[in-house]
């Protein structure tokens, strides 16, 4: 379980492969990333990617599919309206 004052970074994989796309020290960053993914690749390469939260302890899963793409999108629209 993440507690406070912990390493934390965030993981995306590329699931069909089971290689790793990159590791960002913000979700923002992560989800950035995802959105200019699936611009080059189209948006049924959402279905490959899992984006995760690392840290010392462990890690959890933060989206997948297209609920990664939702979010990834979701948090774009978020930073143009603020």
């Amino acid at each position: 379980m993440y507690t406070s004052g912990m390493a934390v970074w965030y993981e995306l994989w590329d699931v069909d492969t089971g290689n790793i796309v990159g590791t960002y020290t913000s979700e923002s960053e992560a989800l950035d990333e995802v959105r200019e993914l699936l611009a080059v690749n189209g948006a049924s390469y959402a279905d490959d990617l899992s984006l995760g939260r690392k840290h010392d302890d462990g890690g959890e899963l933060i989206a997948e599919g297209y609920e990664l793409a939702r979010r990834a999108e979701t948090a774009h629209q978020e930073r143009r309206t603020a």
